[in-house]
């Protein structure tokens, strides 16, 4: 592997690691509404209380604040698999940006879907409730997220067996 090479895919895993922290961070961030929307208020200790109804429900914000943080720790770990099983080249880039949007895609599922009355499940209505643009910006950003998840994962996959037919190796 040639020098600029190694320090273009070194970049771009330490870019997917950035993207996954912010991800993580967003997701702590909504551990704010979920404490809000079970507090039925604002509540800042030592400021006064403000009453408000926090859009989306309490479930929903739950699912954006450990789906958040699980997304961001599945990036970070991801992208230093791939440079621990020294995924290079076309490969690499699938697997790094493929990963980014994951974390991006689902973020958005997330926050639109809790806003959506069908949970973000499908463009139509469901059984949990009507489609609308909250639902159908959701299900959209999810369902594109998946794709990538799937694509990312399944190149990772075979890099580790590869890997592991491979006489061993310098560590």
């Amino acid at each position: 592997m040639h020098k600029d090479d190694n320090a273009a895919g070194r970049s771009l895993i330490d870019r997917t690691i950035g993207h996954g922290l912010c991800v993580l961070f967003i997701g702590l961030i909504a551990g704010l509404p979920l404490a809000f929307a079970l507090l039925e208020a604002v509540t800042l200790w030592p400021l006064p209380v403000w009453k408000v109804q926090i859009p989306g429900s309490s479930r929903g914000w739950a699912a954006a604040h450990v789906g958040g943080i699980l997304n961001g720790v599945m990036i970070c770990g991801i992208a230093v698999i791939a440079g621990r099983l020294a995924v290079t080249g076309r490969a690499l880039a699938w697997v790094c940006y493929g990963m980014i949007a994951t974390g991006w895609c689902n973020t958005i599922f997330y926050w639109a879907g809790n806003l959506a009355p069908n949970r973000g499940l499908s463009v139509a209505d469901t059984p949990h409730g009507k489609g609308d643009l909250w639902g159908a910006v959701a299900y959209l950003a999810g369902g594109g997220g998946m794709v990538f998840t799937l694509i990312a994962v399944a190149i990772l996959a075979r890099a580790a067996f590869a890997s592991a037919r491979t006489p061993s190796r310098p560590s």
